[in-house]
């Protein structure tokens, strides 16, 4: 996947100098960081489930026998959890699923975010250089232009007035 999408954005941007490929490397890592982060976060809740259906479990336990010990309600919910997750609600399940996990998930999504951060920093940094060159290409073309309407740069359009002429007219 790495690998495709550097192909196709070095097909698209065409690095010149050593600053666009950095540039270009950076952009493709950031997204390939960004999508694996989004994947990193499936299977985290995927695999959480377990832990919020306890949780949720736990929780009703603790509400019909709020004197139990919290190690006997982690025993209680893992023998009964099978019996009890069907009478629970799937939203339940998810908020004690997403409070069992919050931590990696919130790490995950702060790593992900920097990581879009960086490749729009990238992206912003290749399109000021592109449209910099673009400045400058059409910056030369004028000067040329300009150039081999002066006779390739062979001097002045205007003719230069003698000084001798200037200077008698003032002694007058």
């Amino acid at each position: 996947m790495y690998r495709r999408m550097r192909k196709a954005l070095i097909r698209e941007i065409a690095p010149d100098t050593v600053l666009d490929w950095i540039e270009a490397e950076e952009y493709v890592m950031s997204q390939y960081q960004s999508m694996r982060f989004r994947n990193w976060q499936k299977v985290i809740w995927e695999h959480g489930q377990w832990d919020g259906i306890k949780r949720a479990v736990k929780r009703r336990l603790r509400q019909r026998c709020p004197s139990d010990p919290e190690d006997e309600l982690d025993w209680k919910a893992g023998q009964l959890w099978p019996t009890m997750a069907s009478s629970i609600e799937p939203a339940e399940i998810e908020v004690e699923t997403f409070l069992a996990r919050q931590p990696d998930l919130d790490s995950i999504a702060r790593r992900s975010a920097t990581a879009l951060r960086r490749r729009d920093a990238a992206l912003r940094h290749i399109e000021q250089r592109r449209s910099r060159r673009e400045k400058e290409e059409a910056q030369s073309q004028k000067i040329a232009a300009t150039r081999s309407i002066n006779g390739k740069g062979e001097g002045p359009l205007v003719e230069p007035i003698p000084l001798e002429g200037a200077t008698d007219s003032r002694r007058s």
